[in-house]
């Protein structure tokens, strides 16, 4: 009964090893574990033999063996669902879930992501806290940000929610909440598809509450390991509710933006964006929005976090302000 047993657990053994992703560096070191992200230009790997999650410049890597199912995107847009191999020198073989097989360069990959058949898998998020406090004025000011995303092969979706609450003595207390859902398709050739329901209320603004609901269409016209920079355009229909109700409205824009995300220097990561609105509907309306966010990578999937948003219309309530602008850093845990 002890050989069969031990050939029984040998094969156990095998297939289990023989399930797990590889590595190559190009110092002909080796790196056996699950690979669970390739973003950024960071390739995110875990082991049986470290508590803490390898971060290796893609850079760096000469062969890559994925033997989990991930979502496999390219540099010239396409994406993919299922394995990949390093067959010859910086050539890989991709293989489809069905079926379909190709070979590629190593440094087409763009991202790689940990997909599998568990539907929770495709899931991650993140979620900071800020807190300020000041002895003049006992001036405090609170912040919470949220994210949820989930990653498919052709359909990613976002959910985001931010709230900024301050509060001094003589002042009354300004609060800022900003909620996002929204969903993007992609295309071939590097062009996507996006619909999304937003959410802004701040009093800074006179803005009681704005949902805004949106369909467009981009495209990435530079993306490499280093950065990715896109622009789209679109439609969007506002429904407005202000603290005077007289000046209540719903209103038709045509927006046009751009993003800019870059990575690939250290744990550093930064992106910016910016989207304008013309108005359809209301004589010479114009208003834009802008965000930038600066974020640390730490230890353990925590990260500190710097952003910066403001928001400008040039048609506000009468006892609102034409700009709003939020500055928050904030300490927070990633779910990856």
């Amino acid at each position: 009964m002890t050989k069969p047993l031990f050939i029984v657990f040998f094969l156990m053994g095998f297939y289990s090893f023989s399930q797990n992703d590889s590595i190559k560096f190009k110092n002909n070191d080796v790196l056996v574990g699950e690979i669970k992200t390739l973003l950024n230009g960071t390739l995110t790997m875990k082991t049986s033999y470290s508590d803490k999650d390898f971060k290796i410049e893609f850079k760096e890597v000469s062969e890559i063996y994925l033997n989990q199912t991930f979502v496999i995107l390219l540099l010239n847009g396409e994406y993919y669902l299922g394995t990949a191999k390093t067959t010859k020198t910086n050539i890989i073989e991709i293989r489809d879930n069905k079926g379909f097989v190709f070979e590629t360069n190593l440094e087409n990959l763009s991202q790689v992501k940990e997909s599998g058949t568990k539907f929770w898998s495709r899931f991650k998020g993140n979620i900071d806290l800020g807190f300020n406090l000041t002895k003049a004025n006992n001036a405090v000011q609170f912040n919470l940000n949220s994210a949820l995303m989930y990653v498919g092969k052709k359909w990613n979706f976002n959910a985001s929610y931010g709230n900024t609450i301050n509060n001094q003595d003589e002042v009354d207390i300004t609060k800022r909440i900003q909620g996002d859902l929204d969903a993007q398709r992609f295309f071939v050739n590097d062009f996507f598809g996006i619909a999304q329901v937003s959410f802004l209320s701040n009093t800074e603004q006179a803005l009681k509450g704005r949902t805004t609901s949106l369909l467009g269409i981009g495209k990435y016209i530079m993306r490499t390991n280093k950065l990715y920079l896109g622009l789209r355009t679109g439609l969007n229909y506002n429904i407005e509710t202000y603290f005077d109700p007289t000046v209540d409205k719903n209103s038709t824009e045509v927006n046009l933006g751009a993003g800019l995300n870059m990575f690939d220097f250290n744990d550093f990561y930064l992106s910016t964006d910016v989207i304008g609105y013309y108005s359809l509907t209301e004589s010479d309306r114009f208003r834009f929005d802008y965000n930038i966010n600066l974020k640390y990578d730490m230890p353990w999937d925590f990260y500190i976090k710097f952003d910066f948003s403001l928001n400008y219309d040039n048609q506000p309530a009468d006892t609102g302000s034409e700009f709003d602008y939020v500055f928050n850093s904030g300490f927070g845990w990633e779910l990856k």
